[in-house]
């Protein structure tokens, strides 16, 4: 069992690796996140039961840097990148939440993808719908949403 998550571990730090040259080349002031750090985060439980797995996350660059980003933008808050990181501290995961978006679909839209922006846009009516977030983000989800449309 432990190959197996050393074998996970090193297939992320390459995966951060190759996402960390997208934040440094569109100026991004990144805070490091660690493999075990990554794994974590992504691995733990969800207040909404979000479905996208680490496999997912992995095999997509755009949510690689996604997940950076928001990762990043807890620890420059001070707060801690663990398994329960989403359901304890949720009010500032939503918040950098919204960063990130914004991050990974101004990335793809640089990059003319514009069917991944299409996809990930149609996302934010079911944000505004979820009785969890909280409510000033309703604004900033309408503005992305304005945006990427």
């Amino acid at each position: 069992m432990d190959y197996l998550i050393a074998g996970m571990l090193k297939e992320i730090a390459d995966r951060i690796r190759e996402a960390e040259r997208i934040l440094s080349e569109r100026g991004y002031d990144y805070e490091r996140v660690e493999p075990r750090e990554f794994f974590d985060y992504l691995t733990g439980p969800t207040a909404t039961g979000d479905k996208t797995t680490l496999r997912e996350v992995l095999d997509s660059r755009y949510l690689m840097v996604h997940e950076l980003v928001e990762m990043s933008e807890l620890k420059k808050r001070g707060i801690p990148l663990r398994k329960d990181t989403v359901t304890t501290f949720h009010p500032a995961v939503y918040e950098v939440h919204m960063t990130a978006f914004d991050f990974e679909l101004s990335l793809a839209r640089d990059e003319g993808d514009r069917g991944w922006v299409e996809q990930r846009v149609r996302l934010v009516d079911s944000w505004l719908e979820d009785e969890l977030m909280p409510p000033h983000l309703a604004r900033v989800c309408r503005r992305l949403k304005e945006k990427f449309s």
